[in-house]
């Protein structure tokens, strides 16, 4: 994770945002997706995920993506079972999580843990029992204080919508540059004849030299406090 004040700050809003959600008992398991591939909801869970564990909660990162998994890789985890299995009844959800140790130097109160999407094809969610799916995502959310799903884009199948469909909001992530308006609506829409509120979108991916300024005027002003 790059690590300049401006990164660190815009996911501390997020997060702070997420926390505000959950203060009334919403938000504890998040799906993050996007419209379209290569929007960024890889880097953006995972960023959000070491954020908050950084700021003291114990996060699980689920890799729901099974057209695409890259978690598991990522955080070079060798056991095979994961987020597949463990919906599918296959194994209990300790068996799938893998404690990740970012931080042996920092004195940080949270943690991180990594759950891969497992070895079924995508195929599989078509066998799923989603509300026996549902429970075992509450039941996630009773180990952990934040739960975090990254799942293939809305527009590239109904993964999303399914694993939308269990989980207590979504996080949208728009590429900017990249990203469609007529996608982001369609995306928005099919994302509310779930019923699963979206409690926020991120334009990721903004690039001053190619986007224009941004519009953050009083930024450089608690940038220069700090040093």
């Amino acid at each position: 994770m790059q690590r300049t004040p401006e990164l660190r700050d815009s996911y501390g809003t997020l997060l702070t945002g997420i926390r505000l959600n959950a203060s009334s008992g919403a938000s504890r398991s998040i799906l993050v997706t996007s419209a379209q591939p290569n929007e960024g909801k890889t880097t953006v869970a995972s960023c959000l995920a070491i954020v908050a564990s950084r700021s003291g909660q114990t996060v699980l990162l689920v890799d729901g993506d099974l057209r695409r998994p890259s978690l598991a890789s990522a955080a070079a985890i060798e056991n095979g079972v994961g987020f597949s299995e463990v919906i599918g009844d296959r194994v209990e959800i300790a068996e799938a999580i893998n404690r990740i140790e970012l931080f042996a130097d920092l004195r940080v109160a949270g943690s991180l843990s990594v759950m891969g999407a497992g070895q079924k094809a995508p195929e599989f969610f078509a066998t799923v029992d989603w509300d026996q799916a549902r429970r075992t995502v509450q039941a996630m959310t009773q180990r952990f204080d934040l739960v975090l799903f990254d799942s293939p884009p809305i527009l590239a199948g109904n993964d999303a919508l399914l694993l939308a469909g269990i989980v207590d909001g979504v996080l949208l992530v728009v590429g900017a540059g990249s990203a469609d308006r007529e996608e982001v609506r369609r995306a928005k829409e099919q994302l509310a004849e779930v019923g699963t509120p979206m409690i926020g979108a991120v334009f990721n991916q903004f690039d001053q030299r190619i986007h224009g300024r941004a519009s953050q005027p009083y930024s450089k002003y608690y940038l220069n406090a700090r040093q």
